[in-house]
């Protein structure tokens, strides 16, 4: 069972923005792809992103008896804390729809990859290179797009990642970037980009 609270709810005073890559970092990155000899593109997505922090400030929320499963309730033995037909909880960790979450979550993926010599753009949002190896991606919020030469580099950052406590799902066809479908021709050195269905769904 996940919540997820009410961001809009939430009277936070303090800095909640960071750098992420836009659809023209995205675009630079393709072009950097075909263009560099053997180079390869694969995608990597953080599960839970937002949930792997803590919070510097405990937060507080009440979740109305209502919305959790009896087998919960009996679980964790909560019905002494029901107040006003809900149950009041202490946020510890980061949870989706915090203002700040996605910031802390940023700053300590951030820290890990720059242990790790990987260094990010001071140019470009969101894209980040590494030191040695031919290895570089833009970050968009949890969702990874790499430029690699030779599978062992994209596993090196996959290792990187998952080494520091991360769950990863990878595609390496590398065949979605935020909903665009990407159909990468190595040989000819091209990528087509479209969004199948997108003007019938809307």
């Amino acid at each position: 069972m996940q919540f997820a609270i009410g961001g809009d709810k939430v009277d936070y005073k303090g800095n909640c923005r960071t750098k992420t890559a836009d659809l023209s970092s995205a675009k630079t990155l393709f072009n950097h792809v075909i263009s560099t000899p053997d180079a390869r593109f694969t995608t990597l997505d953080i599960k839970d992103f937002y949930l792997n922090t803590d919070m510097p400030h405990y937060e507080c929320m009440w979740i109305p008896v209502s919305s959790i499963p009896a087998k919960i309730m009996k679980l964790y033995n909560l019905e002494p804390l029901i107040h006003r037909g809900a149950v009041h909880v202490e946020i510890k960790k980061g949870i989706c729809g915090h203002p700040v979450s996605g910031k802390l979550a940023n700053d300590k993926l951030v820290q890990i990859l720059q242990k790790h010599d990987f260094v990010q753009s001071d140019l470009i949002h969101g894209l980040f290179k590494h030191k040695t190896r031919p290895l570089c991606f833009s970050l968009v919020v949890d969702d990874f797009r790499v430029s690699y030469v030779g599978k062992e580099n994209a596993n090196f950052l996959i290792q990187v990642l998952q080494d520091s406590g991360y769950t990863i799902i990878h595609d390496w066809a590398g065949s979605i970037f935020c909903v665009i479908t990407l159909n990468w021709d190595y040989v000819n050195g091209t990528v087509d980009m479209s969004m199948p269905g997108h003007v019938e769904k809307h």
